[in-house]
């Protein structure tokens, strides 16, 4: 899958535990590409554990962050909390509320133990997250909220697009952005547990932190509640349980909830923009991770030559020619709308002279290069 596999590892269970150095995740994929995802994580990250269902990829690593962010056929990556098999919808809504916030909340220290893990990831990348930086005031907080109110809200909505666009991958349906009203029902709000209640947080996590619950519900369980529903529950528990504050539009942790006929799962987003969000493509074609799994069908190989012989704007030599550099890429298209398009998404990848691109059309047998050469 483009990178030599490392060495192998033992270690880990079959549950979400954190063993020395071994962390366990999950990573969304679109509906198909979960054998190559599986395929890569095995290769590139030296991935033991793999499994996957429709949708996900769960596998354990001791792969650092720059690692992980090479993945190249999946959506989201996530440190996984829990993975149960599916909750019975049986008794109510009141036990079925009861069941989901006992199933995530009874563990506090594994919790606090992931939180940390996921802490220490984003110090090790370097990166300046307000939750790893020393104790961050309230006003200087405040502050840089006011300021960037208007930067803030376009990452609010390109998080709320990504994780309603996975809500309908992973209800079968075609993988379109959908409209506010849809990634409304993704989001959900929560009230303040210290308004309507005397009880104080029974365990507090040293660095107080802002956070929100994604939740996506589905099956048999989504008769009986809907995800507004059990997002807003466990987002009270949470808050009770660590005295965390409810952030909806910039926090600093999101907890993602999914419960289906399949599985239950919980987990962290460990970057804030998908792995599927390539920086060096300036105007999106086919899907990132579509187009990687078709160059890697290829078995592209170093000295080879290859061509697209109706590139559009070039998705797929962007990612072959950044997974496998040691080869020569060809574009043809007879659109020049699309060459365009293409000719500015080689030059953004800095790939010029990597990529050439043609006009012609394959149809017409006029792209004038010699037979069997790619």
């Amino acid at each position: 899958a483009g990178a030599p596999p490392s060495r192998a590892r033992r270690g880990g269970t079959g549950r979400a535990k954190m063993a020395a150095g071994r962390r366990r995740y999950f990573c969304t994929a679109g509906r198909g590409l979960e054998p190559f995802l599986a395929r890569e994580v095995r290769a590139r990250l030296g991935a033991t554990e793999v499994d996957f269902v429709s949708g996900k990829v769960f596998f354990s690593s001791e792969a650092e962050p720059g690692e992980l962010k090479k993945l190249k056929s999946g959506e989201r990556l996530f440190l996984l909390l829990k993975k149960h098999p599916p909750l019975p919808a049986c008794g109510g809504k009141g036990k079925m509320l009861h069941k989901i916030k006992s199933l995530v909340i009874e563990e506090p220290k594994y919790w606090l133990d992931v939180i940390s893990t996921w802490r220490n990831l984003h110090r090790c990348e370097g990166k300046k997250d307000k939750v790893s930086q020393e104790n961050l005031s309230p006003l200087k907080r405040k502050s840089e909220e006011e300021t960037n109110i208007a930067t803030k809200r376009q990452k609010t909505e390109q998080v709320t697009e990504t994780v309603s666009q996975e809500c309908q991958m992973e209800a079968g349906k075609r993988c379109v952005v959908p409209e506010r009203k849809s990634s409304q029902d993704c989001w959900n709000s929560l009230e303040d547990p210290s308004k309507s209640s005397g009880e104080e947080p029974i365990v507090h996590d040293k660095v107080g932190f802002s956070f929100r619950v994604s939740c996506r519900c589905s099956g048999a369980v989504a008769k009986i509640l809907p995800s507004q529903e059990i997002g807003r529950a466990i987002g009270v528990v949470l808050m009770k349980q660590f005295g965390w504050r409810a952030d909806l539009r910039d926090p600093d942790l999101e907890i993602f909830v999914h419960l289906n006929d399949i599985h239950t799962v919980v987990g962290i987003p460990l970057f804030r923009l998908p792995l599927a969000n390539r920086e060096y493509i300036k105007t999106a074609g086919l899907r990132s991770t579509v187009a990687w799994a078709m160059a890697s069908l290829a078995e592209i190989s170093a000295g080879s030559f290859v061509l697209d012989p109706m590139c559009g704007l070039g998705t797929i030599l962007l990612e072959a020619a950044k997974e496998w550099p040691e080869a020569s890429y060809w574009g043809a298209d007879r659109s020049d709308s699309q060459l365009e398009g293409a000719d500015v998404n080689v030059r953004t990848a800095g790939l010029m002279d990597k990529i050439e691109l043609l006009k012609a059309s394959v149809k017409g047998m006029s792209i004038g290069l010699p037979s069997e050469t790619f």
